[in-house]
């Protein structure tokens, strides 16, 4: 279902600049991506931009990794061996424990977005990158994350990891309260990071994207209308253009697309 892409929802150009030695700096690790591929909106280009943009305390375990561990992270993420051990040198300086909990990470995005009530947001996305369930998160499981907001992630790749920030129980599957919920979260929290404070507009793209998402419920590829596994929730969300400006849109420019913390702009 064809709609049109609402402007409002871009997000403004976070400001990088180069941070040699450590994550908890307020500046950015770094990018290569030109000025319009650095505005990237929607949900992934906001968790892209947070965790590119503001670091808070970690708290676990590993302080160091074998080069197998390096090799399993680098086939994972994409991110080149030599990246993957600055990452995580960086990582392990500033937080020698090595994860972060649940409430750091919602103080982080508060820390982020200090006009806005970024609690509710950071709650959902928590969920995502905390795989195992562990309440933590940990080095993998953040880099894991962060290569999700990468461009070089495919759409599909992104889109099933966003789905566990809509499976708010855990239990596999999507109930249309939870895309009901989520989506609102979505909508609410990029329109005042944006400062778009008008009711007008922010409820007619709400009713836009809610009704958009009800009707991956109830595409002749779901075959169960009350809920969505994970495939149909990704196969519904690349087929609805609105949902998928919301979640994932596509830059109009790209260059050398891999963020990095060794190339900073």
């Amino acid at each position: 279902m064809a709609q049109d892409t609402p402007r409002h929802l871009s997000l403004d150009t976070v400001t990088r600049s180069p941070s040699s030695s450590s994550l908890r700096s307020t500046t950015t690790i770094g990018s290569n991506l030109s000025t319009v591929s650095q505005r990237r909106r929607g949900l992934i280009g906001r968790i892209g931009n947070g965790f590119n943009s503001i670091f808070r305390r970690f708290s676990s375990a590993q302080t160091s990794l074998t080069e197998m561990q390096v090799q399993l992270l680098s086939h994972r993420t994409n991110f080149t061996r030599d990246q993957v051990l600055e990452w995580h040198s960086k990582f392990i300086n500033d937080y020698p424990d090595g994860h972060m909990t649940r409430k750091q990470f919602i103080a982080m995005y508060k820390a982020m977005c200090p006009k806005v009530d970024a609690e509710r947001f950071a709650r959902h996305i928590f969920r995502a990158f905390d795989t195992d369930r562990s309440n933590t998160i940990e080095f993998h499981e953040f880099l894991t994350g962060l290569s999700m907001t990468s461009p070089n992630s495919s759409s599909h790749d992104k889109l099933e990891w966003v789905f566990h920030v809509f499976d708010v129980n855990g239990d596999g599957v999507l109930t249309r309260k939870e895309c009901l919920e989520i989506i609102e979260v979505i909508v609410r929290f990029n329109q005042s990071v944006q400062g778009d404070t008008s009711n007008t507009n922010s409820d007619q793209l709400l009713r836009s994207a809610k009704q958009s998402m009800m009707n991956i419920f109830t595409s002749g590829r779901n075959t169960h209308n009350d809920k969505l596994t994970m495939s149909q929730f990704v196969d519904g969300c690349l087929h609805d253009e609105l949902i998928s400006q919301l979640l994932d849109p596509k830059p109009t420019t790209l260059t050398n697309s891999r963020d990095s913390p060794t190339n900073s702009s």
